[in-house]
């Protein structure tokens, strides 16, 4: 959500209800397998037990990414079943648009760095104002119980 928040109208067309409503009901559109899907979700929840969101938060009283992240859970099935995977999947979903996906390990892509030509096409794609991100595996941060591991 961080790479798409980049370009806010992109956030704002996934927004079916636009407005905080006092029912506590929203509507979003996901793309899944190529089709828009309309989801309904309510403005709850899950909490840990000190009162903070499990997942994703909010900034200035601000919940669209825990409602655009809780439509994204019903869409996959759960919350759980959102971790790992890659952006260039999820910015498919919430755009509707192709996506590309560079393995930094690939030999083709090695070669296409050591040539230069890997920059200059990232350069163009930031001039073209394509979406960019760059990812690394992640740690497990749940345990089988679904609480957050100690550190």
């Amino acid at each position: 959500m961080s790479v798409l928040a980049q370009k806010p109208p992109l956030i704002e067309r996934l927004f079916i209800t636009k407005l905080w409503n006092k029912e506590g009901i929203y509507r979003v559109k996901i793309c899944k397998g190529g089709m828009w899907v309309e989801v309904t979700v309510d403005d709850m929840f899950p909490c840990e037990p000190n009162g903070n969101p499990i997942f994703s938060g909010c900034v200035n009283n601000e919940i669209w990414v825990m409602i655009l992240e809780k439509a994204y859970a019903k869409v996959h099935g759960s919350y759980f079943l959102l971790k790992g995977g890659y952006v260039n999947e999820a910015l498919l979903d919430l755009t509707g648009l192709p996506t590309s996906c560079y393995n930094l390990k690939d030999e083709y892509v090695v070669d296409f760095i050591r040539n230069g030509q890997f920059w200059e096409l990232m350069k163009y794609f930031e001039n073209e104002g394509y979406l960019l991100s760059l990812s690394t595996y992640g740690e497990e941060r749940w345990n089988k119980n679904f609480t957050r591991k100690e550190k």
